[in-house]
């Protein structure tokens, strides 16, 4: 059995990491993934996908990534489950393995110099991507 995940998107907000009691750093973010192909009203949707990183891999994130950095990110899918209030609720997130950031930093300048404009604008379609 095999369980892989890819996700190339944008960081919804900047990565924040904590320290575990037991003093592992743990960074969690959320990915924005547009969908390949528009929505019956011609707008492009996306999936928010919540990651969590562990250890150096937190650290790093942390360290370089922003709010709408473009990130290739690897990973697999984990699910959990807890109590709260008497009721379960269930959580699915990617355990990230392994990240790159897509963008240099000129490209992120120009990119938080033209904040204003729609970060939807800046995502690259699937003939721009470089592989």
């Amino acid at each position: 059995m095999y369980n892989k995940v890819i996700l190339i998107g944008r960081l919804v907000a900047a990565p924040e990491m904590v320290k575990t009691s037991n003093d592992k750093s743990v960074t969690r973010v959320t990915v924005a993934v547009n969908r390949r192909f528009k929505g019956k009203d011609g707008e492009r949707q996306a999936d928010f996908v919540n990651v969590v990183l562990w250890g150096k891999l937190a650290e790093t994130l942390a360290s370089y990534g922003n709010k709408g950095s473009l990130i290739s990110l690897d990973g697999e899918i984990r699910t959990r489950k807890y109590e709260k209030d008497s009721r379960t609720h269930f959580v699915t997130e990617v355990l990230g393995q392994s990240f790159q950031l897509l963008e240099s930093r000129a490209q992120r300048a120009v990119r938080e110099n033209n904040s204003e404009k729609d970060l939807a604008d800046l995502v690259l379609e699937g003939e721009e991507l470089p592989f």
